[in-house]
């Protein structure tokens, strides 16, 4: 029997995020040194010598976040920063629903 390792949500998000923006066609400039937050959890995106991105931990203790205030409605997944022409479209990206 095999034991399968559950893939963290942080992981999932960021490797979602990854592909939309290179589908998007952002380049390899625009994302790499990206940095992540997901709860206490930070990842920073780097390019390896082979040219693959990698993932990679930071080591954090605790993370603050301050937002600034929006001054309009904007259409984007606050989970993954995927753009949407509705509200509606943005709200649903990450959810998970049935």
């Amino acid at each position: 029997m095999r034991l399968q390792q559950a893939v963290k949500p942080s992981r999932e998000m960021i490797e979602k995020w990854i592909n939309q923006n290179v589908l998007a066609g952002k380049t390899d400039e625009e994302l790499e040194g990206t940095l992540f937050v997901y709860g206490n959890e930070a990842h920073s995106l780097i390019k390896t010598p082979s040219g693959e991105w990698a993932i990679e931990p930071q080591e954090v203790k605790q993370v603050v976040i301050f937002r600034k205030e929006e001054t309009e409605p904007v259409n984007m997944c606050r989970a993954c920063g995927q753009d949407y022409t509705s509200f509606k479209e943005a709200i649903q990206c990450c959810a998970f629903l049935d």
